[in-house]
């Protein structure tokens, strides 16, 4: 018996699953002679496949995406005959995209039987469906949609609900698709602001006298770059900003 050391209700992603088991990484049946296993996707994100729980048996359907499936077909014939073929299996349920659900070993319960389901282009056609449950027992996640008390709560309850589920499907894509359209709606560019030019202080103003609003009157003794230096007469030394001088009209050549 193989033991992939896993966790009931673990989360894996694709890549480790393929790892693990030593299996394809395509699928809902995936067989590896490596490991001899089975490896079977319960997969309610896609809605090819319409598998439900049922008074704790999952209804699993057989692979074969279109036209009627057979039950001698490649791995619906290993899943039919597991229990006898020394396969052990193992079920992975994934209810949001890309999250592969542990749910553990699997037994088949009862006799596969055959039930009607659309095909991928919408077709009725003939499925075959394994009525499975882990070996022990648990209470590992299941999708709310699809888990029934019994039988008679599947017939009051189960009619419509996997064209409900088609219609959830395509809400939650639509919610997606507007939120990823939002995402890649490219932002405005801001052509930036042109630089702001140096300010120039002319060279003839030094040695001139000024008067200033506040200091009063003093001459010009030095020029740095925007700053000039003006010695008044009554306050001494002050370094001014000229362009906030001049643009403020704090000062004037006198």
């Amino acid at each position: 018996m193989f033991n992939p050391g896993l966790e009931i209700g673990q989360i894996l992603k694709n890549s480790e699953i393929v790892e693990i088991f030593k299996c394809g990484n395509m699928g809902g049946m995936r067989r590896s002679k490596t490991t001899n296993t089975l490896v079977i996707v319960s997969d309610y994100t896609k809605g090819i496949y319409h598998d439900k729980w049922i008074g704790g048996v999952l209804h699993y359907t057989g692979m074969g995406k279109s036209g009627d499936q057979d039950i001698h077909w490649a791995q619906n014939a290993t899943l039919a005959a597991c229990g006898q073929n020394g396969v052990d299996v193992h079920l992975f349920e994934v209810i949001d995209a890309g999250d592969y659900i542990y749910c553990g070993r699997i037994e088949l319960v009862s006799k596969p039987y055959v039930d009607v389901q659309p095909d991928i282009d919408g077709n009725d056609r003939k499925v075959w469906m394994f009525p499975i449950r882990p070996v022990p027992e648990n209470n590992v996640k299941k999708p709310e949609m699809f888990v029934f008390k019994d039988m008679d709560d599947y017939k009051a309850r189960g009619k419509n609900v996997d064209a409900e589920y088609v219609t959830l499907l395509a809400k939650k894509k639509k919610v997606r698709k507007k939120a990823a359209s939002k995402l890649s709606t490219p932002i405005p560019m801001v052509a930036p602001a042109s630089p702001k030019p140096a300010v120039v202080v002319p060279a003839s103003i030094l040695g001139k006298r000024v008067k200033h609003k506040s200091y009063d009157e003093g001459i010009i003794t030095g020029i740095s770059n925007a700053i000039i230096t003006v010695s008044f007469d009554d306050v001494g030394e002050k370094k001014l900003g000229y362009e906030i001088c001049i643009k403020n009209k704090l000062i004037e050549i006198i």
